[in-house]
């Protein structure tokens, strides 16, 4: 048996293909939703499925805090943390996953993201670039090659021990986004390894317009710069964004899609923009970080 977390807000249009893939299973698992107060039918979805759901206030959303609620309220060693969009592509998804973290010295394991049938070509490159088909354990030791992308993983699907997630004290409630890499970027440090499992999948991916790749990455800007401690040693090799650009580059010349350059170059300088800001956001008036950003509340959180 494992614990499945699932924060939700909003989240009909997915939620049924959801619960319905997490019903096949192999994998015995228990279900814990947590609810911000969602306005559309998913709270009428779960509770026609008899789905009990734990609520928190919407304006108290962290990502951090609403994943320790979930880990609070789990029964098991073994914790896998879903978002509502996160649809498992296999039955056999949650069993392949709990088998990357056999080895005591894996810290943490995420899964492979898969784009939804009819994503851009865009998106397609990035699930393509960021999860590989070849599954990989990323350690200290592979920090001066791979920089940042040796702690990058993903909550939409991963999985932790609970005993080390809470000797750690848990996920950073303290920052706007970004908390799955902060507590891989941590074990990394204490010598646990990352483990990504290309086995194991699920349907996941973003077309994001260039206003939303402003926002997204003026999000990642500020976590960077709020976790610059922690991050430091990761940030040495800063060649990772020049090298996407350029691969993603190729992969549409070889696609013969040269129409959506033009859109490409647009979202990289929307995407260093926004990234720039967000390093700088402690110099920005509140309300403009609010309005800059993509997770507008966390600027108007009580703890603001």
């Amino acid at each position: 048996m494992l614990s499945v977390v699932i924060p939700t807000y909003n989240a009909q249009a997915t939620l049924i293909t959801l619960l319905d893939a997490l019903l096949i299973q192999t994998l015995p698992h228990e279900l814990i939703i947590i609810d911000s107060e969602s306005t559309d039918k998913t709270q009428s979805i779960l509770k026609d499925r008899s789905i009990y759901f734990y609520t928190v206030p919407k304006i108290e959303f962290n990502h951090g805090k609403t994943r320790n609620i979930g880990v609070s309220l789990s029964t098991y060693e073994y914790i896998v943390f879903l978002t509502q969009d996160a649809i498992p592509a296999n039955p056999d998804t949650l069993a392949k996953i709990l088998l990357a973290l056999c080895d005591e010295k894996i810290g943490m394991a995420y899964g492979r993201q898969l784009p939804y049938s009819g994503s851009s070509e865009l998106s397609k490159f990035a699930r393509s670039y960021n999860y590989p088909s070849h599954s990989q354990i990323k350690s200290k030791k592979d920090i001066p090659t791979l920089g940042i992308r040796t702690c990058s993983c993903s909550n939409s699907f991963s999985i932790y021990r609970k005993s080390l997630l809470n000797y750690i004290n848990g996920f950073p409630e303290d920052i706007i986004m970004g908390e799955d890499i902060a507590i891989a970027a941590k074990l990394i440090l204490m010598d646990y390894g990352v483990s990504y499992c290309a086995e194991s999948k699920v349907y996941h991916s973003h077309d994001y317009s260039i206003e939303e790749e402003f926002k997204r990455y003026f999000d990642i800007g500020t976590f960077h710069e709020q976790l610059s401690t922690l991050l430091e040693p990761f940030m040495q090799t800063r060649a990772e964004g020049f090298r996407y650009v350029l691969d993603e580059c190729k992969y549409l010349i070889g696609k013969r899609k040269f129409s959506i350059i033009p859109q490409q170059l647009l979202k990289v300088l929307a995407k260093y923009t926004g990234y720039s800001l967000g390093r700088h956001h402690k110099y920005l008036p509140n309300k403009l970080n609010t309005i800059l950003s993509m997770h507008s509340f966390f600027w108007s959180a009580p703890t603001k």
